[in-house]
């Protein structure tokens, strides 16, 4: 992946200091595993203490994990401060938001939002060749006999790998010699390749798990937006007032999304049907849109207005994922 101004630029001032945003993502996404997103869904409403998100995430004597809810609550999300609207009342509080958009301690929240986008990104960006190909995948010889599961295995390697090269791309890799590299003690420490490992491991899924893990992936990041917005006293960012009030959050989790759409295309798929393909494809499209207008009306309020995207744009630099 070719270094730019522009990406160093991110990595510095971003990615790097920014780092406990990939780290929380990676834990709650594996909290997901075992446990259900509605245990933790109404939590960011209480403005949780550091303690009781390892209460919930189950989380005994083990220093790394605490070190990482311990600054995210404590350090990140702490010093958030309300947006910036009229006085208003909230628990017995009076309060009224006074900081610039692009203050530095909002640079974690755009990140996240930036992760969130991505995915879906990531996602589209299949969906949208796929149908450009003429609802046809470039499957690789040893794919060709996967039969019904070959369109699912695709979807899936695709995802898993633009993710991880996005995750590579943003985790700084200093490169040390072998004999300082024994020197560093690591027993205590979440490394990049720990969160990498936390967030893309899983290879061997059936087709089924397969969707429940991008799942889990979308959740885990839509909990730590939610925790950060809440600090600010906006508890349903991704709602967008337009004819009728649209609460993309709610599609996004929706199990009329991509849990079912995506397996209902690859069956599509698997018995040749085009004209049943370009009716999924409309609700699919539809959908994409509705979150991805969603996401950008979040990082317009995160912004105070300062940050208006375009359908597919993103904050920072996403490499060249998208060219592979």
């Amino acid at each position: 992946m070719p270094e730019s101004s522009i990406i160093l630029n991110d990595l510095n001032k971003v990615f790097i200091p920014c780092r406990t945003v990939l780290e929380m993502e990676a834990l709650t996404s594996l909290f997901l595993e075992y446990y259900s997103y509605d245990l933790i869904k109404e939590i960011p409403k209480s403005q949780p203490s550091s303690h009781k998100i390892m209460e919930i995430f189950r989380i005994l004597e083990c220093k790394p994990l605490e070190r990482i809810i311990e600054y995210f609550i404590d350090v990140v999300v702490h010093k958030l401060k309300p947006i910036v609207m009229y006085a208003r009342d909230h628990q017995d509080r009076f309060r009224m938001g006074n900081v610039a958009a692009y203050t530095k301690t909002r640079v974690c929240l755009y990140l996240a939002l930036h992760r969130l986008k991505l995915k879906f990104l990531i996602i589209k960006h299949f969906m949208t060749v796929f149908k450009d190909n003429k609802f046809s995948l470039n499957l690789p010889v040893e794919q060709e006999g996967l039969g019904a599961h070959a369109f699912m295995a695709s979807f899936y390697k695709d995802y898993t790998h633009k993710n991880k090269m996005n995750l590579r791309l943003m985790l700084s890799t200093k490169r040390v010699s072998e004999r300082v590299n024994k020197l560093i003690d690591l027993k205590d420490i979440v490394t990049n390749e720990d969160i990498i490992y936390a967030i893309t491991f899983k290879k061997f899924l059936d087709d089924k798990n397969r969707i429940k893990f991008i799942m889990r992936e979308i959740k885990a990041s839509v909990f730590v937006c939610k925790v950060m917005f809440a600090q600010m006293d906006v508890y349903n960012p991704f709602t967008l007032a337009k004819e009728i009030m649209i609460d993309a959050e709610e599609i996004m989790l929706s199990q009329d999304f991509i849990p079912t759409l995506i397996p209902a295309i690859s069956n599509c798929y698997l018995v040749n049907n085009p004209a049943q393909l370009e009716d999924l494809f409309q609700a699919f499209e539809f959908m994409m849109t509705r979150v991805l207008e969603g996401i950008n009306y979040a990082i317009e309020i995160a912004s105070g207005g300062q940050i208006i995207l375009d359908l597919e744009g993103t904050i920072y630099s996403s490499g060249n994922i998208f060219d592979i």
